[in-house]
């Protein structure tokens, strides 16, 4: 192994980064983050923390009432584990190991992996009441070799769910396994899936095959159940059946197959330890590797909805605010700007212009007050602004209505569909009823400033000197007759400033003179400037919305997929670091 203490920190960053199993949407997703999370927390970290312990540590598996309590109290040299003849009485884990084993370093070694509970000499552990995964039970016996801490498991394939998270959450922290199997059970298809995923990349384990009644039928099981599996096991052992063994007056003998050792001596020899932890330790990290790489593919899913949801509602909102921008594009900036590139390109034509800013602007007041003595002041007009607020709302209740779906579509957490039905039902519809507070945005300074040097870029590019930029000229001077507030203000219904061009405030003198004067500088100039406008004030809107309406749901579901995406990187990280470790 390379470097164990780069590997140890990119496996805790890992546990670090994973969420709780019930967060995935997918139950099981859920399962395998929960195998992870065990595994890294009970066996890779301690396994490659302060040094691994010389203690073997040995678990006993297998299907409902198959006997493995009974092989369990046969290593132990006691009964203490409930076996009778109605099966699937162990709910929690229960092991045995030799007094020496409680203290010192293994004792350390073993608080760090398992919640463990010491039972007292003469009492039973109450092992047929459900408790919490990596709670373990000890009992010290002298009949365990040194060295050696054999595991009772429940039944993985028990009706009760909790059962089997529990034996997976010691399975994982094994150096090898023991499973039990019979005639009944070893081509049981859960039976396999359950071995595989349990040993499959490497970890050592031994074959017990009880009940059996001739020697060829059962080595032809256990070879089928080795092959379905992938890699053979360590040693295969009979068991016959036992009348003594039923009426609980025997403990359970195993034979071995192939001239093996015994079961109690292969599992109590010190020497043999070292290899089979090497062993188990580059299976846990395939295992973990392949782990990490399915949670990460998992919260890379979790992320997709919460993504793909703020994604639309910001795409929507940028929508309705260009939509509500188009409704008042400020002409005067747009004026302001020729102007200025046109001033700045001739010296003779900007003396000349000087002189009739101010005449313009006491001409344009006169002439007003002149108008109003006779016809009396002008009636109130609708602001333009007005038109943008009513496009905003509209804009805003056609969101609501087609976002409401994704309420009863959400398949995720609650608190994501608590905040969906808030955003896109009544109290929001309600609010579109009163003052949007937005008119500060419509006059937005910053957007006001990106147009003007919008123009004078597009204008500058636009002229090419000659008999058109005179012409532009000429009028330009003309025009300034008009002073640039004249034209505050331009609602366009359609397609741009041109003859659906509006112009706000001016007299009736100045009115068709800015409009010639914006009919010189081309359609497609037009059109390019109030696109500009619509895109970069719409964005502004479109902000404002957000955060004013939207800013519960939008945060929620950007915290959403920043934190999958972070749990899929870490893990992305880990897993590599997981293949180096384990090819090296």
């Amino acid at each position: 192994m390379k470097d164990p203490n780069a590997l140890r920190h990119a496996l805790a960053s890992a546990l670090d980064a994973l969420p709780a199993p019930e967060r995935f949407p997918d139950g099981a997703d859920a399962d395998v983050a929960r195998r992870l999370v065990e595994r890294l927390r009970r066996d890779l970290l301690p396994r490659l923390g302060a040094g691994d312990a010389p203690l073997l540590l040995v678990a006993i598996a297998g299907p409902n009432n198959v006997g493995k309590s009974t092989l369990f109290n046969a290593l132990a040299g006691a009964s203490l584990s409930p076996a009778r003849p109605e099966g699937g009485l162990t709910k929690q884990c229960l092991a045995a190991s030799h007094p020496e084993t409680w203290t010192g370093e293994l004792k350390d070694f073993l608080t760090r992996r398992y919640d463990i509970i010491p039972v007292a000499s003469g009492d039973v552990a109450p092992v047929d009441q459900p408790g919490p995964a990596g709670r373990l039970y000890l009992v010290l016996s002298d009949a365990v070799p040194r060295g050696l801490l054999v595991m009772d498991t429940p039944d993985f394939d028990s009706v009760y769910r909790d059962n089997r998270e529990r034996a997976e959450a010691l399975l994982v922290t094994v150096d090898v396994l023991v499973f039990v199997v019979s005639r009944q059970t070893y081509q049981n298809a859960a039976l396999v899936d359950f071995l595989r995923a349990a040993v499959g990349h490497g970890r050592p384990y031994l074959l017990v095959y009880n009940e059996a009644t001739r020697e060829e039928v059962a080595r032809g099981h256990l070879e089928k159940l080795a092959a379905d599996v992938g890699h053979p096991p360590l040693a295969r052992y009979l068991a016959p059946h036992q009348p003594d063994v039923e009426a609980g007056l025997a403990p359970l003998a195993t034979q071995p197959l192939d001239g093996a050792t015994s079961l109690a001596a292969r599992l109590g020899q010190a020497e043999h330890a070292r290899e089979l932890k090497a062993r188990a330790l580059a299976a846990s990290l395939a295992d973990a590797r392949l782990e990490m790489d399915a949670v990460a593919t998992a919260a890379e899913r979790a992320a997709r909805e919460p993504d793909r949801l703020r994604q639309r509602l910001r795409h929507e909102l940028q929508g309705v605010g260009a939509q509500a921008a188009l409704k008042a594009v400020p002409a005067d900036v747009l004026i302001d700007a020729f102007r200025d590139e046109l001033d700045a390109r001739s010296t003779f034509h900007r003396w000349v212009r000087l002189p009739f800013r101010g005449l313009a602007t006491a001409l344009t007041f006169v002439s007003r007050k002149v108008r109003e003595s006779f016809t009396g002041p002008e009636p109130h007009a609708a602001l333009p602004t007005q038109s943008v607020d009513a496009t905003l709302r509209d804009g805003l209740r056609r969101l609501v209505d087609a976002f409401a779906p994704e309420v009863a579509a959400w398949r995720g957490d609650e608190a994501t569909r608590a905040r969906l039905a808030e955003a896109f039902g009544p109290a929001t519809l309600a609010r579109l009823d009163e003052p949007l507070g937005m008119e500060a945005l419509h006059a937005h300074a910053a957007d006001r400033i990106t147009l003007y040097d919008f123009c004078r870029q597009l204008v500058g590019a636009e002229l090419q000197g000659g008999m058109r930029e005179e012409l532009l000229q000429a009028f330009t001077t003309l025009v300034y007759s008009v002073p640039s507030g004249a034209a505050a203000v331009v609602t366009v219904a359609t397609g741009g400033i041109g003859h659906d061009a509006v112009v706000w405030a001016g007299t009736l003198l100045s009115t068709p003179l800015l409009e010639r004067f914006v009919d010189l500088l081309g359609a497609q100039v037009r059109a390019t400037v109030t696109r500009k406008w619509a895109d970069a004030h719409g964005a502004t809107l479109a902000r404002e919305m957000e955060q004013h309406i939207f800013t519960d749901l939008l945060g929620h579901l950007d915290d959403q997929t920043e934190a999958w995406t972070q749990v899929s990187s870490r893990l992305r990280v880990a897993s590599a670091s997981a293949t180096e470790g384990h090819s090296s």
